[in-house]
């Protein structure tokens, strides 16, 4: 009975510990694809940012494929410790927690990523939970460029039917 006792307690264990690992694991991570900050942050985010930066730069050092090439793959809190131990530049580190988080959001929404219901946090440590994460260029065109099945429907007809144009001359299986 000690043996069966002890396998089922070994069972349960295992299987607590996974379903936990999976758990924790998934709500861990988030991806910057997840909607990660709200459009009222990325506007205070642009404030702060045409208060604190436009001065020395614009938003194209940190858009496009620069902040692909230099953001992507890393974390939310890797991109608020860069802008906190440089920026402004004549005073880095001078804005607040919040300001810099703000901030963030925008650089996120001037690069196309999608705003959520949840403000970014001013965590570092959840930032770090946070990965920066774009489509392939091209994902999603698809799906905008989705034709109705009327559109279909309209194109395949006229694919099929055979077209008179006087210039050309009638197909073989025409019938006269």
């Amino acid at each position: 009975m000690s043996l069966r006792l002890s396998t089922a307690l070994t069972v349960v264990v295992v299987a607590s510990s996974t379903a936990w690992a999976q758990s924790t694991d998934s709500t861990s991570k988030k991806s910057t694809l997840a909607g990660v900050y709200t459009e009222e942050q990325a506007t205070k985010g642009d404030s702060e940012h045409q208060a604190n930066c436009v001065a020395c730069h614009g938003a194209e050092n940190y858009s496009g494929e620069k902040f692909v090439k230099d953001w992507v793959g890393r974390t939310a809190f890797d991109l608020f410790d860069q802008l906190k131990a440089t920026m402004p530049e004549d005073n880095p580190g001078g804005l607040s927690t919040q300001q810099y988080t703000d901030i963030i959001a925008y650089i996120f929404k001037v690069n196309g990523l999608p705003s959520g219901t949840t403000a970014l946090p001013a965590d570092p440590e959840a930032l770090r939970l946070i990965k920066i994460e774009m489509k392939a260029p091209g994902q999603g065109l698809a799906e905008r460029r989705k034709p109705s099945a009327r559109q279909v429907a309209t194109t395949s007809a006229i694919r099929l039917s055979a077209m008179y144009h006087p210039h050309s001359p009638p197909s073989p299986s025409a019938k006269r």
